[in-house]
Protein backbone atom coordinates (compact mmCIF):
# COMPACT_ATOMS: atom_id res chain seq x y z
CA UNK A 1 0.00 0.00 0.00
CA UNK A 2 1.34 3.42 -0.96
CA UNK A 3 2.20 5.68 1.97
CA UNK A 4 0.17 8.84 2.39
CA UNK A 5 1.66 12.05 3.80
CA UNK A 6 0.10 15.27 4.99
CA UNK A 7 1.33 18.11 2.76
CA UNK A 8 1.35 21.91 2.88
CA UNK A 9 0.48 23.51 -0.49
CA UNK A 10 2.72 26.53 -1.21
CA UNK A 11 4.16 28.42 -4.16
CA UNK A 12 7.93 28.76 -3.71
CA UNK A 13 9.35 31.95 -5.17
CA UNK A 14 12.01 30.79 -7.63
CA UNK A 15 13.43 33.82 -9.50
CA UNK A 16 16.63 32.17 -10.84
CA UNK A 17 17.57 30.52 -7.54
CA UNK A 18 19.80 27.41 -7.88
CA UNK A 19 18.42 23.88 -7.93
CA UNK A 20 20.20 20.54 -8.17
CA UNK A 21 18.89 17.55 -10.10
CA UNK A 22 20.76 14.27 -9.63
CA UNK A 23 20.13 11.85 -12.48
CA UNK A 24 19.09 12.64 -16.05
CA UNK A 25 16.85 9.84 -17.21
CA UNK A 26 13.23 10.45 -18.20
CA UNK A 27 12.27 11.54 -14.69
CA UNK A 28 15.27 13.84 -14.32
CA UNK A 29 14.60 15.42 -17.70
CA UNK A 30 10.99 16.09 -16.71
CA UNK A 31 12.11 17.72 -13.46
CA UNK A 32 14.62 19.93 -15.28
CA UNK A 33 11.96 21.04 -17.76
CA UNK A 34 9.57 21.78 -14.88
CA UNK A 35 12.21 23.80 -13.00
CA UNK A 36 13.20 25.76 -16.09
CA UNK A 37 9.56 26.69 -16.70
CA UNK A 38 9.48 28.05 -13.15
CA UNK A 39 12.52 30.25 -13.78
CA UNK A 40 14.92 28.20 -11.66
CA UNK A 41 18.67 27.98 -12.43
CA UNK A 42 19.40 24.25 -12.74
CA UNK A 43 22.52 22.13 -12.31
CA UNK A 44 22.43 18.44 -13.29
CA UNK A 45 24.77 15.83 -11.83
CA UNK A 46 24.78 12.61 -13.88
CA UNK A 47 27.69 10.60 -15.31
CA UNK A 48 25.89 9.71 -18.55
CA UNK A 49 24.02 12.99 -19.17
CA UNK A 50 23.98 14.33 -22.72
CA UNK A 51 23.73 18.14 -22.44
CA UNK A 52 20.73 19.26 -24.48
CA UNK A 53 19.93 22.61 -22.86
CA UNK A 54 22.26 25.61 -22.96
CA UNK A 55 20.45 27.15 -19.97
CA UNK A 56 21.29 24.19 -17.71
CA UNK A 57 24.70 23.38 -16.16
CA UNK A 58 25.78 19.72 -16.52
CA UNK A 59 28.31 17.94 -14.30
CA UNK A 60 28.98 14.60 -16.03
CA UNK A 61 30.11 12.61 -13.00
CA UNK A 62 28.63 10.58 -10.15
CA UNK A 63 26.98 12.34 -7.23
CA UNK A 64 29.38 13.28 -4.42
CA UNK A 65 28.73 14.35 -0.81
CA UNK A 66 28.56 18.13 -0.58
CA UNK A 67 26.92 18.57 -4.01
CA UNK A 68 23.72 19.76 -2.33
CA UNK A 69 25.41 22.69 -0.62
CA UNK A 70 24.02 26.06 -1.72
CA UNK A 71 21.04 24.65 -3.59
CA UNK A 72 17.54 26.07 -3.20
CA UNK A 73 15.96 22.63 -3.68
CA UNK A 74 17.29 19.19 -4.65
CA UNK A 75 15.72 16.41 -6.73
CA UNK A 76 17.04 12.84 -6.46
CA UNK A 77 16.06 11.24 -9.76
CA UNK A 78 18.45 8.37 -10.43
CA UNK A 79 17.32 4.77 -11.00
CA UNK A 80 19.42 3.64 -8.02
CA UNK A 81 17.58 3.82 -4.68
CA UNK A 82 20.88 3.84 -2.77
CA UNK A 83 22.15 6.90 -4.67
CA UNK A 84 18.83 8.64 -4.14
CA UNK A 85 19.05 7.89 -0.42
CA UNK A 86 22.59 9.34 -0.34
CA UNK A 87 21.33 12.49 -2.06
CA UNK A 88 18.53 12.80 0.51
CA UNK A 89 20.94 12.41 3.42
CA UNK A 90 23.38 14.95 1.95
CA UNK A 91 20.55 17.44 1.46
CA UNK A 92 19.52 16.96 5.10
CA UNK A 93 23.09 17.70 6.26
CA UNK A 94 23.14 20.87 4.18
CA UNK A 95 19.65 21.96 5.29
CA UNK A 96 18.24 21.84 1.74
CA UNK A 97 14.71 20.51 0.97
CA UNK A 98 14.88 17.33 -1.11
CA UNK A 99 12.40 15.50 -3.34
CA UNK A 100 13.03 11.82 -4.11
CA UNK A 101 11.50 10.45 -7.30
CA UNK A 102 11.28 6.83 -6.12
CA UNK A 103 10.06 4.90 -3.07
CA UNK A 104 12.18 7.22 -0.91
CA UNK A 105 9.67 9.97 -1.66
CA UNK A 106 7.81 9.53 1.63
CA UNK A 107 11.05 10.23 3.52
CA UNK A 108 11.75 13.40 1.54
CA UNK A 109 10.71 16.97 2.28
CA UNK A 110 8.32 17.71 -0.57
CA UNK A 111 6.72 16.37 -3.71
CA UNK A 112 5.89 18.09 -6.99
CA UNK A 113 2.18 17.98 -7.80
CA UNK A 114 0.64 17.47 -11.22
CA UNK A 115 0.72 20.96 -12.76
CA UNK A 116 -1.11 22.62 -15.65
CA UNK A 117 -0.61 26.19 -16.90
CA UNK A 118 -3.16 27.92 -19.11
CA UNK A 119 -5.31 31.06 -19.29
CA UNK A 120 -2.78 32.94 -17.15
CA UNK A 121 -3.22 30.49 -14.24
CA UNK A 122 -1.17 27.70 -12.67
CA UNK A 123 -3.12 24.83 -11.11
CA UNK A 124 -1.43 22.09 -9.09
CA UNK A 125 -3.11 18.80 -8.11
CA UNK A 126 -1.95 16.51 -5.35
CA UNK A 127 -3.47 13.40 -3.75
CA UNK A 128 -0.86 13.38 -0.92
CA UNK A 129 0.66 10.29 -2.50
CA UNK A 130 -2.53 8.21 -2.63
CA UNK A 131 -2.80 8.06 -6.44
CA UNK A 132 -0.56 9.62 -9.08
CA UNK A 133 -3.00 8.41 -11.74
CA UNK A 134 -5.87 10.37 -10.15
CA UNK A 135 -3.73 13.49 -9.92
CA UNK A 136 -2.81 13.24 -13.62
CA UNK A 137 -6.44 12.66 -14.60
CA UNK A 138 -7.56 15.73 -12.64
CA UNK A 139 -4.76 17.74 -14.24
CA UNK A 140 -6.01 16.69 -17.67
CA UNK A 141 -9.60 17.73 -16.89
CA UNK A 142 -8.55 21.07 -15.40
CA UNK A 143 -6.20 21.68 -18.33
CA UNK A 144 -9.03 21.27 -20.82
CA UNK A 145 -11.19 23.64 -18.78
CA UNK A 146 -8.47 26.31 -18.56
CA UNK A 147 -7.63 26.03 -22.24
CA UNK A 148 -11.30 26.55 -23.11
CA UNK A 149 -11.32 29.62 -20.87
CA UNK A 150 -8.17 30.85 -22.58
CA UNK A 151 -9.80 30.40 -25.98
CA UNK A 152 -12.85 32.38 -24.84
CA UNK A 153 -10.97 35.64 -25.03
CA UNK A 154 -12.32 39.15 -25.33
CA UNK A 155 -11.53 40.49 -28.77
CA UNK A 156 -12.01 44.07 -30.00
CA UNK A 157 -12.10 44.70 -33.75
CA UNK A 158 -12.87 48.04 -35.38
CA UNK A 159 -11.86 51.14 -37.29
CA UNK A 160 -11.83 54.85 -36.46
CA UNK A 161 -11.29 58.29 -37.94
CA UNK A 162 -7.62 58.03 -36.97
CA UNK A 163 -6.97 55.29 -39.53
CA UNK A 164 -9.82 55.51 -42.04
CA UNK A 165 -11.09 58.81 -43.53
CA UNK A 166 -14.76 59.66 -43.35
CA UNK A 167 -15.50 59.11 -47.04
CA UNK A 168 -14.36 55.48 -46.74
CA UNK A 169 -15.44 54.91 -43.14
CA UNK A 170 -19.05 55.89 -43.85
CA UNK A 171 -19.79 52.58 -45.56
CA UNK A 172 -19.08 50.71 -42.32
CA UNK A 173 -21.30 52.81 -40.06
CA UNK A 174 -24.78 51.41 -39.74
CA UNK A 175 -28.15 52.91 -38.75
CA UNK A 176 -29.81 51.30 -35.70
CA UNK A 177 -31.82 48.58 -37.49
CA UNK A 178 -28.91 47.47 -39.68
CA UNK A 179 -26.68 47.54 -36.60
CA UNK A 180 -29.04 45.18 -34.77
CA UNK A 181 -29.07 42.84 -37.77
CA UNK A 182 -25.28 42.76 -37.88
CA UNK A 183 -25.14 42.12 -34.14
CA UNK A 184 -27.52 39.17 -34.53
CA UNK A 185 -25.35 37.70 -37.27
CA UNK A 186 -22.20 38.10 -35.20
CA UNK A 187 -23.82 36.69 -32.07
CA UNK A 188 -25.04 33.71 -34.05
CA UNK A 189 -21.50 32.71 -34.97
CA UNK A 190 -20.19 29.50 -33.43
CA UNK A 191 -18.21 30.16 -30.26
CA UNK A 192 -19.52 33.68 -29.53
CA UNK A 193 -20.58 34.01 -25.87
CA UNK A 194 -21.10 37.77 -25.71
CA UNK A 195 -21.10 40.80 -27.99
CA UNK A 196 -21.17 44.60 -27.77
CA UNK A 197 -21.35 46.88 -30.84
CA UNK A 198 -20.06 50.45 -30.48
CA UNK A 199 -21.04 52.69 -33.40
CA UNK A 200 -20.28 56.42 -32.94
CA UNK A 201 -19.56 59.35 -35.23
CA UNK A 202 -15.88 58.45 -35.51
CA UNK A 203 -15.71 54.70 -34.89
CA UNK A 204 -17.36 51.37 -35.51
CA UNK A 205 -16.12 48.43 -33.49
CA UNK A 206 -17.25 45.28 -31.73
CA UNK A 207 -16.14 43.60 -28.52
CA UNK A 208 -16.58 39.83 -28.72
CA UNK A 209 -16.32 37.32 -25.88
CA UNK A 210 -15.79 33.74 -26.92
CA UNK A 211 -13.79 31.31 -28.99
CA UNK A 212 -14.17 32.74 -32.46
CA UNK A 213 -12.01 33.16 -35.56
CA UNK A 214 -10.95 36.75 -36.24
CA UNK A 215 -11.36 36.18 -39.98
CA UNK A 216 -15.05 35.34 -39.49
CA UNK A 217 -15.72 38.54 -37.53
CA UNK A 218 -13.84 40.58 -40.14
CA UNK A 219 -15.91 39.15 -42.97
CA UNK A 220 -19.26 39.80 -41.28
CA UNK A 221 -18.19 43.39 -40.59
CA UNK A 222 -16.89 43.62 -44.19
CA UNK A 223 -13.46 44.59 -42.89
CA UNK A 224 -11.88 42.02 -45.20
CA UNK A 225 -12.20 44.74 -47.87
CA UNK A 226 -9.88 47.02 -45.89
CA UNK A 227 -6.10 47.09 -45.84
CA UNK A 228 -4.49 45.75 -42.66
CA UNK A 229 -3.59 49.28 -41.49
CA UNK A 230 -7.19 50.46 -41.87
CA UNK A 231 -8.63 48.45 -38.96
CA UNK A 232 -7.40 47.03 -35.67
CA UNK A 233 -7.69 43.75 -33.82
CA UNK A 234 -6.96 43.90 -30.08
CA UNK A 235 -7.20 41.48 -27.17
CA UNK A 236 -6.06 41.17 -23.59
CA UNK A 237 -4.41 44.24 -22.06
CA UNK A 238 -4.38 46.04 -25.42
CA UNK A 239 -8.17 45.69 -25.75
CA UNK A 240 -8.71 46.90 -22.17
CA UNK A 241 -6.37 49.88 -22.63
CA UNK A 242 -8.07 50.85 -25.87
CA UNK A 243 -11.61 50.73 -24.48
CA UNK A 244 -10.65 52.73 -21.38
CA UNK A 245 -9.18 55.45 -23.61
CA UNK A 246 -12.27 55.38 -25.82
CA UNK A 247 -14.63 55.69 -22.86
CA UNK A 248 -12.50 58.44 -21.29
CA UNK A 249 -12.77 60.43 -24.53
CA UNK A 250 -9.07 60.18 -25.38
CA UNK A 251 -9.74 58.35 -28.65
CA UNK A 252 -12.53 60.71 -29.70
CA UNK A 253 -12.44 63.19 -32.55
CA UNK A 254 -12.80 65.83 -29.82
CA UNK A 255 -10.36 64.80 -27.12
CA UNK A 256 -12.06 64.45 -23.76
CA UNK A 257 -15.66 64.72 -25.01
CA UNK A 258 -18.31 63.18 -22.76
CA UNK A 259 -20.87 61.83 -25.24
CA UNK A 260 -18.86 58.65 -25.64
CA UNK A 261 -19.61 57.55 -22.07
CA UNK A 262 -23.34 57.50 -22.72
CA UNK A 263 -22.69 55.89 -26.10
CA UNK A 264 -20.78 53.04 -24.44
CA UNK A 265 -23.53 52.64 -21.84
CA UNK A 266 -26.18 52.65 -24.56
CA UNK A 267 -24.26 49.95 -26.43
CA UNK A 268 -24.11 47.84 -23.26
CA UNK A 269 -27.84 48.30 -22.63
CA UNK A 270 -28.63 47.32 -26.21
CA UNK A 271 -26.47 44.22 -25.87
CA UNK A 272 -28.11 43.26 -22.56
CA UNK A 273 -31.61 43.83 -23.96
CA UNK A 274 -30.80 41.52 -26.86
CA UNK A 275 -29.47 38.84 -24.50
CA UNK A 276 -25.93 39.22 -25.86
CA UNK A 277 -24.10 40.58 -22.80
CA UNK A 278 -22.26 37.66 -21.19
CA UNK A 279 -21.25 37.89 -17.54
CA UNK A 280 -17.58 37.98 -18.42
CA UNK A 281 -18.05 40.75 -20.98
CA UNK A 282 -20.16 42.77 -18.53
CA UNK A 283 -17.47 42.46 -15.88
CA UNK A 284 -14.87 43.55 -18.42
CA UNK A 285 -16.87 46.68 -19.32
CA UNK A 286 -17.61 47.40 -15.64
CA UNK A 287 -13.85 47.64 -15.16
CA UNK A 288 -13.51 49.76 -18.31
CA UNK A 289 -16.11 52.26 -17.07
CA UNK A 290 -14.58 52.41 -13.59
CA UNK A 291 -11.04 53.01 -14.84
CA UNK A 292 -12.21 55.54 -17.45
CA UNK A 293 -13.73 57.56 -14.59
CA UNK A 294 -10.36 57.46 -12.83
CA UNK A 295 -8.68 58.66 -16.03
CA UNK A 296 -11.12 61.56 -16.34
CA UNK A 297 -10.40 62.62 -12.78
CA UNK A 298 -6.65 62.43 -13.45
CA UNK A 299 -6.78 64.61 -16.58
CA UNK A 300 -9.72 66.89 -15.76
CA UNK A 301 -7.54 69.95 -15.12
CA UNK A 302 -5.65 69.64 -18.41
CA UNK A 303 -8.13 69.56 -21.27
CA UNK A 304 -10.45 72.24 -22.56
CA UNK A 305 -13.13 69.72 -23.47
CA UNK A 306 -15.27 70.53 -26.48
CA UNK A 307 -18.20 68.36 -27.49
CA UNK A 308 -18.97 67.92 -31.19
CA UNK A 309 -21.94 70.29 -31.05
CA UNK A 310 -19.84 72.98 -29.32
CA UNK A 311 -17.21 72.69 -32.03
CA UNK A 312 -19.91 72.97 -34.71
CA UNK A 313 -21.32 76.16 -33.15
CA UNK A 314 -17.80 77.60 -32.72
CA UNK A 315 -17.18 76.92 -36.41
CA UNK A 316 -20.42 78.66 -37.38
CA UNK A 317 -19.48 81.62 -35.20
CA UNK A 318 -16.15 81.93 -37.02
CA UNK A 319 -17.71 81.78 -40.48
CA UNK A 320 -20.98 83.70 -39.94
CA UNK A 321 -22.49 86.54 -37.99
CA UNK A 322 -24.72 84.53 -35.67
CA UNK A 323 -26.69 87.58 -34.67
CA UNK A 324 -28.29 87.71 -38.10
CA UNK A 325 -27.65 84.31 -39.70
CA UNK A 326 -30.58 81.96 -40.32
CA UNK A 327 -29.64 78.47 -39.14
CA UNK A 328 -31.47 75.20 -39.69
CA UNK A 329 -30.70 72.10 -37.61
CA UNK A 330 -31.72 68.88 -39.35
CA UNK A 331 -32.40 66.28 -36.67
CA UNK A 332 -33.68 66.46 -33.10
CA UNK A 333 -31.65 63.66 -31.51
CA UNK A 334 -28.94 64.12 -28.87
CA UNK A 335 -26.52 66.10 -31.05
CA UNK A 336 -29.15 68.06 -33.00
CA UNK A 337 -30.95 69.11 -29.80
CA UNK A 338 -27.65 70.15 -28.21
CA UNK A 339 -26.77 72.33 -31.23
CA UNK A 340 -30.20 73.98 -31.12
CA UNK A 341 -29.83 74.61 -27.37
CA UNK A 342 -26.42 76.26 -27.86
CA UNK A 343 -27.96 78.48 -30.53
CA UNK A 344 -30.94 79.46 -28.38
CA UNK A 345 -31.83 83.13 -28.88
CA UNK A 346 -30.57 83.04 -32.49
CA UNK A 347 -32.58 82.49 -35.65
CA UNK A 348 -32.56 78.70 -35.42
CA UNK A 349 -35.11 76.21 -36.76
CA UNK A 350 -35.14 72.48 -35.99
CA UNK A 351 -36.36 70.29 -38.86
CA UNK A 352 -37.18 66.60 -38.61
CA UNK A 353 -36.25 63.92 -41.11
CA UNK A 354 -38.53 64.11 -44.16
CA UNK A 355 -39.59 67.71 -43.68
CA UNK A 356 -38.77 70.37 -46.26
CA UNK A 357 -35.76 72.55 -45.52
CA UNK A 358 -36.55 76.28 -45.25
CA UNK A 359 -34.16 78.88 -46.72
CA UNK A 360 -31.14 79.40 -44.47
CA UNK A 361 -27.56 80.67 -44.31
CA UNK A 362 -26.29 77.55 -42.51
CA UNK A 363 -27.50 73.98 -42.26
CA UNK A 364 -26.34 71.63 -39.49
CA UNK A 365 -27.12 67.97 -40.25
CA UNK A 366 -27.38 65.61 -37.27
CA UNK A 367 -29.47 62.64 -38.43
CA UNK A 368 -28.95 58.92 -37.96
CA UNK A 369 -29.72 57.81 -41.51
CA UNK A 370 -28.51 54.97 -43.71
CA UNK A 371 -28.01 57.19 -46.79
CA UNK A 372 -27.49 60.90 -47.56
CA UNK A 373 -30.65 62.98 -47.26
CA UNK A 374 -29.16 66.27 -48.47
CA UNK A 375 -28.14 65.82 -52.09
CA UNK A 376 -28.11 69.30 -53.63
CA UNK A 377 -25.81 72.21 -52.94
CA UNK A 378 -27.44 75.61 -52.40
CA UNK A 379 -25.32 78.64 -53.34
CA UNK A 380 -24.29 80.67 -50.31
CA UNK A 381 -25.42 78.04 -47.78
CA UNK A 382 -22.84 76.73 -45.31
CA UNK A 383 -23.41 73.06 -44.44
CA UNK A 384 -21.93 71.24 -41.45
CA UNK A 385 -22.52 67.49 -41.53
CA UNK A 386 -22.41 65.85 -38.09
CA UNK A 387 -24.10 62.67 -39.27
CA UNK A 388 -22.41 59.27 -39.49
CA UNK A 389 -22.93 57.84 -42.01
CA UNK A 390 -22.81 61.34 -43.58
CA UNK A 391 -26.16 63.04 -44.15
CA UNK A 392 -24.88 64.85 -47.24
CA UNK A 393 -23.77 63.72 -50.69
CA UNK A 394 -20.19 64.69 -51.64
CA UNK A 395 -21.56 67.18 -54.19
CA UNK A 396 -23.02 69.26 -51.35
CA UNK A 397 -19.53 70.27 -50.22
CA UNK A 398 -20.41 70.00 -46.54
CA UNK A 399 -17.93 70.45 -43.71
CA UNK A 400 -17.46 66.87 -42.49
CA UNK A 401 -16.72 65.56 -39.03
CA UNK A 402 -13.11 65.04 -40.05
CA UNK A 403 -12.92 68.62 -41.40
CA UNK A 404 -14.34 69.94 -38.13
CA UNK A 405 -11.99 67.78 -36.10
CA UNK A 406 -8.96 69.04 -38.02
CA UNK A 407 -10.16 72.62 -37.57
CA UNK A 408 -10.45 72.11 -33.81
CA UNK A 409 -7.54 69.83 -33.08
CA UNK A 410 -4.22 71.32 -32.03
CA UNK A 411 -1.15 69.56 -30.70
CA UNK A 412 -0.50 70.85 -27.18
CA UNK A 413 1.68 69.99 -24.25
CA UNK A 414 -1.50 69.63 -22.19
CA UNK A 415 -2.72 66.80 -24.42
CA UNK A 416 0.60 64.97 -24.14
CA UNK A 417 0.52 65.30 -20.36
CA UNK A 418 -3.08 64.05 -20.29
CA UNK A 419 -2.10 60.96 -22.28
CA UNK A 420 0.83 60.32 -19.94
CA UNK A 421 -1.40 60.55 -16.85
CA UNK A 422 -4.02 58.34 -18.47
CA UNK A 423 -1.40 55.72 -19.32
CA UNK A 424 -0.24 55.62 -15.68
CA UNK A 425 -3.81 55.13 -14.40
CA UNK A 426 -4.50 52.38 -16.95
CA UNK A 427 -1.21 50.56 -16.27
CA UNK A 428 -1.98 50.51 -12.54
CA UNK A 429 -5.49 49.20 -13.22
CA UNK A 430 -4.17 46.40 -15.48
CA UNK A 431 -1.70 45.36 -12.79
CA UNK A 432 -4.50 45.37 -10.21
CA UNK A 433 -6.74 43.21 -12.43
CA UNK A 434 -3.95 40.62 -12.65
CA UNK A 435 -3.17 40.62 -8.93
CA UNK A 436 -4.06 37.31 -7.22
CA UNK A 437 -6.23 37.42 -4.13
CA UNK A 438 -4.10 37.69 -0.95
CA UNK A 439 -1.03 37.25 -3.16
CA UNK A 440 -1.30 33.47 -2.82
CA UNK A 441 -3.42 32.11 -5.68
Amino acid sequence: MRPIRNTLPVNLIADARPALVVGYGKVGQRKVKFLRECGVRVTVVAPDAEPDDSETSFLRRPFAPGDCKGAFVVFACTDDKHVNRAVLEDARREGVPCCCADLNWAEGDFTTPAVVRAAGATVAVSTNGASCANAKELRHVLGEFLQSRDAERILVLGTTDQILPVERRAAYHLPPEARREMAQLLYGMKGVEGLVVLNTCNRVEVAVHGSVAVASVKRLMRFHRLAENEYFVLEGDAAFRHLVKVTAGLESAWTGEFHVVSQVKDALEASAAAGMLSGRLKGFFDDVLRVSRDVRHAIGDLLDVKEVEESAVDYLAEKLDLSSARIVVLGSGTVGSAVAKLLAGRQVTVVHHGEALPPCDALVCALSAAAPVVTEAVPGRLVVDLGMPPNCSPSVGAVSLDDLKNWRRAETGALNEALKRAEAVIAAAIAERKEPENGNV
